[in-house]
């Protein structure tokens, strides 16, 4: 298996920490949250002369759930330590990405994660008791079992629902950190009405095959004809799509002329010489917690909008 010389293997594995541990962090607080609803005794109706808690016993319970939290995050940290040579050694085997993605390159991806995902779970698995052990120190008088039910469902269970998903989908940018970024540089424009605001500039090419974008999204264009003197656009999403998506049009003097959304109004139509002289089409997404976000900006001349019906189509992000 291909590996690096020891000071380079150091500097991809700092590199792929920093870049995985804060999203990995992000994670654990949901499901660190679900964890803490997970077994918990069922509550009791509430009673007619049931006393109220004093302001010290909710105090008491926040603390109480931090420190829970803050137990599983001092052990996350060494967990992720573990887990970065393989997974650069098992990056390194994959090879570098192509620039486009094409169905050759789906079904590699799709047979690596799989592989991927056995080397890692086994790992959490065996450094976690021994991690706990001596986090506990004297007061651990018998050995931490994975079987342990506090554990699995504290610990192992949270740390591995936070983990997998992070490192499967950040798996674009790990492969440009080990092999190097193989994609043509980014391309950054203004946001229409928003002169401070940079978003990443992309082509016709990219939509109409599929590209994966720089943010991991694959954006599907469709073109179908409409009404002389007349502009249609629409989006879609993929059956296991949950997050929020929005395609803005503006004209040349950066007014909104329409906004589709999956949430809302999915098609719109408008007279095409409000875009003929200029404009752009600006791609949206929901971010952390649910921002939504401008992320990818095209000309409208690039696209020929007249008497032409646009389909976005989010495939995946």
């Amino acid at each position: 298996m291909p590996s690096y010389i020891a000071e380079e293997q150091r500097g991809t594995e700092a590199r792929i920490l920093n870049a995985l541990f804060p999203t990995i962090l992000q994670g654990l607080q949901l499901s660190h949250q679900a964890a803490d609803q997970f077994g918990a005794p069922p509550r009791r109706p509430p009673m007619e002369h049931a006393q109220q808690r004093h302001p010290e016993q909710e105090i008491y319970s926040r603390l109480t759930t931090d420190r829970s939290f803050m137990d599983v995050a001092s052990v996350l940290m060494p967990v992720v330590q573990a887990i970065t040579p393989p997974l650069v050694e098992q990056l390194l085997s994959f090879g570098p990405p192509k620039a486009d993605t094409d169905q050759n390159e789906e079904d590699r991806f799709a047979q690596f994660v799989p592989q991927l995902v056995g080397t890692i779970t086994p790992i959490v698995t065996q450094v976690l008791p021994g991690l706990l052990q001596t986090m506990h120190g004297a007061r651990a008088e018998h050995p931490v079992r994975v079987t342990d039910r506090e554990l699995n469902q504290r610990f192992l269970g949270p740390i591995l629902q936070a983990t997998l998903p992070t490192i499967v989908s950040a798996l674009p940018d790990l492969l440009a950190i080990v092999h190097g970024d193989q994609r043509a540089p980014v391309r950054y424009e203004r946001m229409p009405g928003r002169g401070m605001f940079q978003l990443i500039r992309i082509s016709r090419n990219d939509l109409v095959h599929a590209h994966r974008l720089r943010d991991g999204d694959v954006v599907y264009l469709t073109e179908t004809p409409a009404p002389p003197g007349t502009t249609e656009v629409r989006i879609s999403m993929a059956p296991h799509g949950l997050w929020w998506k929005g395609v803005q049009v503006t004209d040349d003097a950066d007014r909104q002329i329409c906004f589709v959304e999956t949430d809302g109004e999915t098609y719109a139509s408008f007279d095409s010489r409000s875009v003929q002289t200029g404009g752009s089409i600006v791609l949206w997404k929901a971010k952390a917690f649910g921002v939504h976000t401008p992320m990818y900006v095209v000309p409208t001349g690039d696209l020929s909008p007249d008497a032409k019906c646009f389909t976005f189509h989010w495939a995946a992000d």
